[in-house]
């Protein structure tokens, strides 16, 4: 409990601190299925192995931005951000493990009322500039029949979305969790969810493979058991961890069970299991919906790291 109280501090100290010289730094978000890894990283540090750092950042832009220019070398990322990161840089990633799949957990809210055939003014659309953003509107537009012309994209950061929000200044925002609890507890309502598009949206950790190659028995460790140690633990309504990640996303234990319900984690094993059996699958189907999307017109595949399987 006394290590909670410190949590929060500690956590600012998280966020945007610089790991040490010749340490493998690995960025994200604050999605919630990636917090178990920084859980860990706060509340038993030691358990990471020591030439590994876990950083959490405020948006994938930042992630994105710090791998591009070689800040980091491994990242939290969704799917379709890892694609399209791979696809317009020449970093040669590869991905390491699969995360979790969300089934509701990344979604596009609404104030109560808002009519989808009301379409006489183009709707102001709150949105994180990232691929996953793109590709979520882009696959609600798509299946509704919703043209160009219809939305008017604004970039606003997750942290951003509720005060928008109250603010009343737009009409959509494509967001996730736990962003999505603070929208929901405001009376925003869901319109589209991750779970009308199933197995599109997973959640990865993607490497630069020369990283791979060097620091390969050290993030074996990291994806193996402290990965399954931290995600047991934070599943866990008893365990600090629960909590942590309470204080993290800045939502309530009953937000965080709904939150938790609408995506699936996955452990090591099943990582692995999901590699071997779905993973060409899922990553030829997100590449065709990035290109047909408009996003990229042509995709760079992201491979699994050597080894992993």
């Amino acid at each position: 409990m006394k290590k909670l109280v410190c949590l929060i501090g500690v956590m600012m100290v998280l966020v945007g601190c610089k790991p040490p010289p010749q340490t493998l730094s690995v960025v994200g978000n604050t999605w919630l299925g990636y917090q178990p890894y920084y859980a860990e990283q706060i509340l038993h540090p030691e358990a990471i192995p020591a030439n590994i750092h876990i950083t959490m950042l405020t948006s994938d832009v930042s992630v994105v931005r710090m791998v591009a220019n070689g800040a980091a070398q491994a990242a939290l990322l969704s799917l379709d951000n890892a694609l399209s990161l791979q696809t317009r840089t020449d970093l040669k990633l590869c991905i390491a493990q699969v995360i979790n799949s969300s089934h509701g957990a990344d979604a596009i809210y609404a104030p109560p009322g808002f009519d989808i055939n009301d379409r006489q003014q183009p709707w102001v659309v709150g949105m994180e500039d990232s691929a996953l953003a793109r590709y979520l509107l882009a696959r609600w537009m798509r299946l509704h029949d919703i043209p160009e012309r219809q939305v008017r994209r604004e970039i606003i950061l997750p942290n951003q979305h509720a005060t928008a929000y109250a603010a009343g200044v737009t009409d959509i925002f494509v967001t996730y969790a736990p962003f999505s609890q603070k929208l929901a507890s405001m009376g925003a309502e869901q319109i589209f969810s991750s779970r009308e598009i199933p197995g599109e949206i997973i959640d990865t950790l993607v490497v630069k493979q020369e990283s791979w190659r060097q620091h390969q028995a050290a993030l074996k460790r990291l994806t193996g058991p402290v990965w399954d140690k931290a995600l047991t633990a934070a599943l866990d309504p008893q365990h600090p961890y629960y909590q942590a990640l309470q204080t993290l996303s800045g939502i309530n234990a009953e937000e965080l069970r709904q939150s938790l319900a609408s995506l699936s984690l996955y452990n090591s094993a099943a990582s692995r299991t999901f590699l071997q059996q779905d993973y060409a699958r899922v990553q030829q189907q997100v590449s065709e919906q990035l290109v047909a999307s408009g996003i990229h017109q042509v995709i760079t595949p992201l491979p699994i790291c050597e080894g992993v399987l």
